[in-house]
């Protein structure tokens, strides 16, 4: 308790890790598929359809919050069972952060993959919002900053990845389909970024630089 009280108090270091989770689960890019795929099932009017999209996301929310616990709070022990290394973690991770970056630039539909059916869980939950990238940076930043601490920022990005979600109808009637999408190309941005640190990281714990 007195550990996690004391990570608790890092905020810096909780709203960088929040910062970092909340652009790579990317939530406004997804609004717009989102509501048009919602939009797609047999709703009488704005507020029925409201309505779905809300328990939709209220169901997805439960497995977005214990996929971040999971992997928040377990990566430490992938990395002892899978015998890796932080440094080769933080490169594999800069890799896939960097391909994630581009298909968000490139604006590729966050929703595509979608079949059909009661799709709260796969794939808004994973990999819509929680995908590759969430897991394995999480992981990464699990054993750089603590278990703990990981929590508290994934937590935190949770919260307003929850607000993007739940108000997505609104947010796509005020804002428009244009700058939902431009704000989902700025956070490829941070995310390029991310990437490139970590990479830099894991080759400078490699003394490659």
């Amino acid at each position: 308790m007195l550990d996690l009280l004391s990570e608790s108090l890092r905020l810096p270091d909780i709203t960088a890790i929040a910062i970092t989770v909340f652009a790579i689960m990317d939530p406004p890019a997804a609004v717009p598929t989102l509501v048009a795929y919602v939009g797609s099932g047999a709703h009488s009017g704005a507020a029925d359809l409201e309505r779905a999209i809300v328990g939709i996301v209220n169901r997805a929310s439960i497995a977005i919050l214990l996929l971040l616990a999971l992997f928040s709070l377990a990566g430490e022990y992938v990395l002892k069972l899978f015998n890796i290394s932080l440094e080769a973690l933080r490169i594999a991770g800069g890799l896939l952060l960097i391909v994630l970056a581009v298909e968000m630039l490139l604006g590729r539909e966050k929703i595509g993959e979608v079949r059909g059916g009661d799709f709260a869980v796969v794939p808004i939950a994973t990999p819509l919002i929680v995908g590759p990238g969430t897991m394995s940076t999480l992981i990464v930043y699990s054993r750089i900053y603590g278990p703990a601490l990981t929590l508290l920022g994934a937590l935190l990005a949770f919260v307003f990845t929850y607000l993007v979600l739940r108000y997505s109808y609104k947010a796509l009637r005020y804002l428009g389909d244009s700058v939902l999408r431009g704000l989902g190309k700025f956070m490829s941005i941070i995310v390029a970024s991310i990437a490139v640190e970590l990479i830099l990281g894991g080759l400078r714990g490699l003394n490659l630089l």
